[in-house]
């Protein structure tokens, strides 16, 4: 098998990478020194990356972005994997970069890729520079209420009994609406909005296929909203989520994760990404155990370099 890689972009963005490593994100977020690496063999198409020196000689996957890493198309061998790993270090040897990082996807959205990046990028000289535990649900035909914890069930249904309203919106008033109880979530924590709301419509102009925002409503107004990112066909990846304070006695969230877990089930996705719950590799055990009592089970999110 003739294996190559090439600094291009594909005609389109195949369906088998994530949103991270598409044509369109990649354009987005570009700087001068952004390079996207095709892998070929036999000019077809087998895996994509791309990488962004931040500073000088150090180059990392990705520049912006949950996570970057390469995706493989899914029927390769792991003998062809690790070739394509060879020829990344050549390409970058040849380059004479300093460092590569590699922030790499979290393994329960394909524990195989996941696995074998693993064992290939140790296997030639990368090491962990960062580890997260990240938190996803899996999405079957059960229903969110059979999976949460029993405190949370109570709560839920409590929400149900009041009057709660789970919807998706689709208007612009409605999406800085929903922005606005999420940023006042984060002010009332004491933490800030990575995103400003701007920033988060000029990436759904460009993936307006791919955003979904919700709200949960009681007595006529919004207590709850998420921003829900399609990662691809089978991730739905909570980007955002929060409710306003003041209504911790019924517990929004619950409700909000219920009418999301929904909106996955009707949309045939196979898993729903909370993100991480740590810090530089230290855990918030607040936040993995109000993700935990939701339903979700927590895998690793690993970060690689290597210095050359």
């Amino acid at each position: 098998m003739s294996l190559q890689i090439v600094e291009s972009l594909p005609s389109s963005s195949p369906e088998w990478c994530s949103i991270f490593n598409s044509i369109e994100f990649f354009n987005l977020h570009k700087i001068s020194s952004s390079v996207y690496l095709s892998f070929l063999s036999e000019s077809r198409l087998i895996g994509v990356c791309h990488f962004t020196e931040t500073e000088a000689g150090v180059f990392k996957s990705p520049y912006r972005g949950t996570f970057g890493g390469i995706d493989f198309i899914d029927e390769l061998d792991l003998s062809v994997k690790n070739e394509c790993v060879i020829l990344l270090d050549h390409y970058f040897k040849n380059k004479e970069v300093k460092q590569v990082i590699i922030g790499g996807a979290p393994f329960a959205h394909h524990l195989h890729n996941s696995s074998a990046l693993f064992n290939t990028l140790l296997n030639h000289g990368y090491s962990i520079s960062n580890q997260d535990i990240n938190h996803t649900l899996e999405v079957s035909e059960v229903a969110l209420i059979e999976k949460m914890m029993r405190n949370n069930k109570k709560r839920l249904k409590k929400c149900e009994r009041e009057g709660f309203a789970f919807e998706q919106v689709n208007t612009f008033e409605e999406f800085e609406k929903v922005y606005s109880i999420i940023e006042a979530n984060r002010k009332a924590k004491g933490f800030f909005i990575s995103m400003s709301f701007q920033q988060i419509m000029d990436m759904y102009k460009v993936f307006s296929h791919h955003m979904y925002f919700f709200k949960s409503s009681f007595g006529g107004n919004e207590v709850a909203s998420s921003i829900c990112i399609k990662l691809n066909a089978n991730v739905l990846y909570i980007f955002y989520w929060g409710d306003l304070p003041g209504n911790e006695q019924y517990s929004p969230i619950a409700h909000l994760a219920n009418g999301i877990y929904e909106f996955a089930q009707k949309q045939n996705f196979k898993l729903m990404d909370a993100g991480t719950s740590s810090i530089s590799g230290v855990p918030n055990f607040g936040v993995a155990t109000f993700k935990e009592n939701l339903g979700f089970t927590a895998s690793p999110k690993i970060t690689y370099s290597k210095q050359f």
